[in-house]
């Protein structure tokens, strides 16, 4: 990706092989207190306030930490007494135990406010976890896991992402809200991650980054993130139905190959509407398929193919109202098929010659006399 965006305190998270906390006892809900490592099944009967590290560290396979409406509260303050192997400052701990669930509550102003890493069968439902400064949720080296109905919202710019998911696999995130942060969801190197029905909204950055390969986006809705709403530097990804309203920029695959985009709607875009490849760096994707996708009112191009972009195809997408051209093509090895041009305030397809030209292509009502170049247009 043309954004380095891996937080360093990623490692510092991540990497670590034990556990700062009281010893495992079995505990009433009373008598549960910051820092406490739980063995049986949970539920909060009160809030945990300004824990000073870690809120409360889950230390057995197969329970569930119910946290009844309550909210864990960090202190803000680094633990000045975490060792180099240690977790600290982070709400819910769970490093190693399957089977867990994790629900119905809140936990906020830690370093991270739930972290899941080498565990498998885990669910986070119906949690809130905001003000972190790094992170809102992060699942990491994690395989047939959850996160459902629950929230990243205010985990402030530069540092906090609303979710981090990091060399996991079979993972789904559903119906979730990522809002108010420096990046609504980065993945990196998982694959099978199905990320469906998830609201992005006024990120600093990217609502969605993928740097992964093999992975779904399906039917989520951005709006208003300062940069893209999505974008891609992975491999075989499919982007489907997804809906983009007034983000500084639509989807973009800057690299990877035989990524799909198909049957997104992007609308009122400040920048361009969907884009293939980078000029600054020079980087592109290779056969990346683009089809029946719906891009209006633009600020600049609808559709844009970067020279650095190889064999990509445009089949069935229509660029409506843009505020330059409907398509602008600048691969030669690009191949246009049954794409409509209508309304926008330049060309309908400007395409660099050697374009290939599947045929079927309409250009309309563009200010541009000449509808398109170097291709055909009804």
């Amino acid at each position: 990706m043309h954004r380095s965006i891996v937080k360093s305190a990623l490692a510092g998270i991540v990497a670590v092989a034990a556990v700062s906390a009281t010893p495992a006892t079995s505990k009433l809900p009373s008598e549960v207190s910051c820092g406490d490592t739980i063995v049986a099944d949970t539920i909060l009967d009160r809030d945990l306030v300004d824990c000073p590290s870690n809120g409360i560290v889950i230390g057995a396979d197969n329970i569930t930490l119910d946290l009844n409406g309550h909210t864990i509260t960090g202190d803000g303050e680094r633990f000045k007494g975490c060792g180099s192997r240690e977790f600290c400052d982070t709400g819910v701990v769970n490093d190693g135990h399957d089977g867990i669930t994790l629900r119905d509550g809140s936990v906020r102003g830690f370093f991270a406010g739930v972290f899941v890493g080498k565990a498998r069968d885990n669910r986070v439902l119906r949690v809130s976890s905001s003000g972190n400064k790094y992170f809102g949720f992060v699942i990491a080296e994690s395989v047939r896991s959850v996160v459902r109905d629950s929230s990243g919202n205010n985990n402030p710019v530069p540092d906090g992402d609303g979710i981090g998911v990091f060399a996991s696999r079979h993972l789904r995130i559903v119906n979730n809200s990522f809002r108010r942060n420096d990046l609504g969801m980065h993945v990196k190197d998982s694959t099978d991650i199905r990320i469906e029905g998830n609201r992005f909204e006024r990120n600093a950055h990217m609502g969605i980054v993928m740097e992964a390969d093999r992975n779904e986006v399906r039917g989520n809705h951005c709006a208003r993130n300062r940069d893209h709403c999505i974008a891609v530097g992975g491999s075989r990804n499919v982007i489907v139905g997804n809906r983009a309203n007034r983000d500084n920029a639509g989807i973009a695959i800057d690299e990877g190959r035989s990524n799909v985009v198909a049957r997104n709607v992007v609308l009122r875009a400040r920048r361009d509407g969907i884009r293939l490849g980078w000029v600054d760096p020079p980087i592109g994707g290779i056969a990346t398929v683009i089809r029946s996708n719906v891009v209006r009112d633009s600020g600049r191009d609808a559709f844009v193919v970067s020279r650095y972009d190889r064999h990509s195809v445009l089949r069935g997408n229509l660029a409506i109202a843009a505020g330059d051209d409907g398509f602008d093509v600048n691969s030669p090895s690009a191949k246009l098929r049954n794409n409509r041009a209508i309304r926008n305030a330049e060309l309908g397809i400007e395409a660099v010659h050697g374009v290939i030209d599947g045929g079927g292509n309409t250009a309309r009502h563009n200010r541009d006399w000449r509808r398109c170049t170097n291709i055909s247009c009804r």
